[in-house]
C-alpha cells in the first residue's frame, strides 16, 4: 500500500469536522438555499439524517471491501477502463474542490483583511503548507485535526456564548412558514457541501481499528449537524434572515459584534487566525485526496513526488476560478453546486455499490 500511515476512528471524524466546519464558518450557505426564510434552523436539523442516507452507499462499498480505497475498488467492481473513468473524474472534482477552497481563501483576505495584496500571495502560501501536510501523510494530518478541532470548537462556542444576550429569539418565527417540504429539501445543502463524505471512502482502509467504523460514520454527522446548527441559529438570531442573506460572510459579521464591557472587543483577530487553522487543514486533506488518487491510479510507488506538479495545476485553476466572482457565487449557490457534488458523493458510489452487489463483488458477496 502506498500510504501506510494509520489514524483513530476519533482523529478521522475531527478531520472531517474541520474540514467541513471551516467552510460553513466563512459563508454559511445554507441560509441562502430555498426557501432561504428563518426556518433554516429546522433545515440544519434536517441534515444529520439526510447525511446518514447520502453516505450510506460510501459505508457499505467499504464492509465490501475494507482494504481498498475507491481508486482501487472501482477497478475491481467495473474492470480496468471503469476505474480510469472513476478515478479521473474523483481527481479532478479533489482538484476542483482544492481550487475553490483556494479561491475562497484568498477572496476573504483581498476582501476582508488585506485588499490591497495580490491574491496570488494567499493561494500560494496556503497551497505551499498544505503541500507540505499533504507530503507527510494522513497520520500528521489526523494529528493536526486533533490538535485544532477543539480549538475551533472553543472559538465557536465562546462567541456565541458572548453574544447570547444580544439574541432575538423571535427573528426565528413563525416555524414552518413553507411547510415541512422545503425544509427537507434545504437539509441536502449542508450534505451536499459536504464533500468530505466521498473522502471518507478513500481514507477508511487507514483507520486503525475497523471496528469503529461504524462511529464515524454515525458521529460525523451528529457533530456536523450540531455546529451547523448552533451557527445558524445565532446568524439567525442576531440578525435577520433578511441581513443574514444581503451579507457575504455572515458568522464573521456576528463575531465583529462581540462587545463585553470595554475590554472585551474587536476578537475578529482570533477568528480568523481560528478561520485560518481550518482553511490549512481542509486543503492539505483534498491536496493529499488528489495525489494519493494519481499514484494509486497510475500504480506507483510513492505520491510524493506529484505533490509540487499538482499544486501547480491547483494554484492555476483557482486563479482561473477567482477571476469571475460572480460566476464563481453563482457555482456554489444551492441550485447548480448542490446538484454537482450529489453526482459524486452520492450518485457514483451507488452506481458502484450495486454493480458491485449485481456482479457480487467484494467480500460479502463471497
Amino acid at each position: 500500500m502506498i500510504e501506510g500511515g494509520k489514524i483513530s476512528y476519533k482523529q478521522m471524524i475531527l478531520l472531517v469536522f474541520v474540514s467541513r466546519i471551516i467552510g460553513w464558518i466563512a459563508f454559511l450557505p445554507v441560509i441562502l438555499a430555498s426557501p432561504a426564510n428563518q426556518d433554516v434552523w429546522i433545515d440544519c436539523l434536517m441534515a444529520a439524517p439526510i447525511h446518514l442516507i447520502v453516505a450510506l452507499p460510501v459505508y457499505l462499498l467499504f464492509k465490501k471491501f475494507p482494504n481498498q480505497t475507491l481508486y482501487e475498488y472501482s477497478q475491481a467492481i467495473t474492470g480496468k477502463i471503469g476505474q480510469w473513468v472513476v478515478g479521473i473524474l474523483y481527481i479532478w472534482f479533489f482538484i476542483h474542490m482544492a481550487a475553490l477552497n483556494l479561491s475562497n481563501f484568498s477572496e476573504f483576505f483581498t476582501t476582508i483583511i488585506m485588499p490591497e495584496t495580490p491574491s496570488l500571495f494567499f493561494v500560494i502560501t496556503l497551497t505551499l503548507v498544505s503541500a507540505y501536510a499533504a507530503h507527510k501523510g494522513i497520520e500528521v494530518l489526523g494529528r493536526l485535526s486533533e490538535f485544532i478541532a477543539p480549538i475551533i470548537m472553543i472559538a465557536l462556542i465562546g462567541v456565541v456564548l458572548l453574544l447570547v444576550k444580544d439574541m432575538d429569539l423571535k427573528e426565528l418565527t413563525p416555524i414552518l412558514e413553507k411547510g415541512i417540504y422545503p425544509s427537507i429539501l434545504t437539509g441536502l445543502s449542508p450534505v451536499a457541501q459536504t464533500v468530505e463524505i466521498i473522502g471518507l471512502a478513500i481514507i477508511f482502509p487507514f483507520i486503525n481499528d475497523r471496528q469503529k467504523i461504524k462511529k464515524v460514520y454515525i458521529f460525523t454527522p451528529l457533530l456536523l449537524g450540531l455546529f451547523l446548527f448552533i451557527l445558524t441559529i445565532s446568524v439567525i438570531a442576531l440578525l435577520g434572515d433578511d441581513l443574514a442573506k444581503s451579507l457575504t460572510y455572515p458568522f464573521y459579521s456576528i463575531v465583529r459584534l462581540v462587545h463585553v464591557g470595554n475590554f472585551l472587543e474587536r476578537i475578529e483577530a482570533i477568528h480568523v487566525a481560528v478561520w485560518i487553522l481550518g482553511m490549512f487543514i481542509k486543503t492539505a486533506f483534498y491536496y493529499y485526496l488528489i495525489v494519493l488518487g494519481l499514484a494509486q491510479l497510475f500504480h506507483l510507488k510513492d505520491y510524493k513526488p506529484l505533490i509540487l506538479p499538482t499544486g501547480t495545476i491547483i494554484v492555476s485553476l483557482s486563479n482561473v476560478l477567482g477571476q469571475s466572482i460572480v460566476e464563481l457565487r453563482e457555482f456554489i449557490s444551492f441550485n447548480i453546486y448542490t446538484w454537482y457534488t450529489l453526482f459524486f458523493i452520492l450518485f457514483i458510489p451507488s452506481l458502484l455499490l450495486l454493480t458491485a452487489t449485481i456482479r457480487k463483488k467484494g467480500e460479502r458477496s463471497r
